[in-house]
């Protein structure tokens, strides 16, 4: 197991170079000035050519992208075009609140998904079988902004249960337990959004699992041994139908920190999201590098967690 972790960190490191060049190219060939914005029409052209060169823009692409990537290896992601600050601290002050999103999206995700798709597989075919299939499809079918934009208007305009912009009160005064429970009312909309297209995922795929546990021959032998149905499912079937959401679990740690740019966006959520929207609108290159970059080690690292909690709930998959 140690060599496999070891041979699949070493290799996500070409893939990462891979993806920068990509991502540093692209941006150099993005049409205009990432500074044309921030400055005045008359400004003096001595000013320009100094700013450009405390931002590293005056030197050709090349050595600008080896530049970045030796700050980048060593921690330092730069200073923002737009803000003038270092971008670390920019992610510090969100990265948490994104993750914390991401987790109660998740655990919405579950408990909701997992009964539904167990339900739906234990009446296969019936009428409450289609009536979730139905839900199921509407759900990966409705656009987040849309989802998001309909939890709005129902919840927080019509009946006025949640709020529906920012992610805590603004100078509430509150401490501990009551701070906690005033981000969780603030991150209900948003999870729920986050939740919707990820529990119609899920529930298909625990009822496909639920359905193909039941076929096999261990189930049959458990039932022709007179265990009852409840023992069954909970013994055998369940045991081996959840496998598969273990490899999901780890691609979903992995998109934490990418936050949702959308949902972000439609309730005000002052997380990574829409961070890096305002990035790519604003053109602020060193923001939209470091995100990008730190989604996409994540997602790699998460899928290398998915791999190694499959071997270890499922013990025919073996790594050599």
């Amino acid at each position: 197991m140690v060599k496999y972790v070891t041979r699949r960190l070493l290799g996500t490191i070409p893939m990462i170079v891979l993806i920068s060049i990509i991502l540093f190219t692209l941006l150099q060939l993005a049409p205009g000035d990432p500074l044309a914005g921030k400055l005045d029409q008359h400004a003096d052209a001595n000013y320009i050519a100094k700013l450009k060169e405390d931002f590293g823009l005056d030197k050709p692409p090349v050595e600008q992208f080896f530049f970045w990537a030796k700050n980048f290896v060593q921690g330092n992601f730069g200073v923002s075009f737009d803000k003038k600050v270092l971008v670390q601290d920019l992610l510090s002050e969100r990265i948490g609140k994104t993750v914390f999103l991401g987790v109660v999206a998740l655990i919405f995700t579950y408990m909701i998904a997992i009964p539904l798709g167990i339900l739906s597989a234990n009446k296969p075919y019936s009428k409450l079988d289609y009536t979730l299939t139905s839900a199921s499809f509407i759900g990966f079918s409705m656009p987040s902004f849309f989802a998001g934009l309909l939890l709005i208007y129902l919840f927080g305009f019509q009946l006025g249960w949640f709020p529906y912009s920012g992610s805590e009160t603004e100078a509430s005064g509150y401490e501990g337990l009551e701070y906690l429970m005033d981000r969780l009312h603030h991150v209900i909309l948003p999870a729920m959004t986050l939740a919707i297209i990820n529990i119609a995922q899920y529930n298909r795929y625990v009822r496909a699992s639920v359905l193909d546990a039941k076929a096999q021959d261990y189930t049959r032998t458990a039932r022709s041994k007179g265990l009852s149905e409840s023992k069954v499912l909970r013994k055998h079937v369940l045991r081996n139908a959840l496998i598969p959401l273990v490899t999901l679990f780890g691609i979903d740690l992995g998109l934490l920190l990418s936050g949702a740019i959308i949902t972000e966006t439609i309730f005000g959520f002052p997380g990574v999201g829409q961070l890096y929207i305002q990035s790519i609108t604003t053109r602020d290159y060193p923001v939209v590098m470091a995100i990008t970059m730190m989604t996409s080690m994540a997602v790699l690292i998460g899928n290398l967690i998915a791999d190694i909690l499959y071997a270890f709930v499922d013990p025919r998959i073996k790594y050599d």
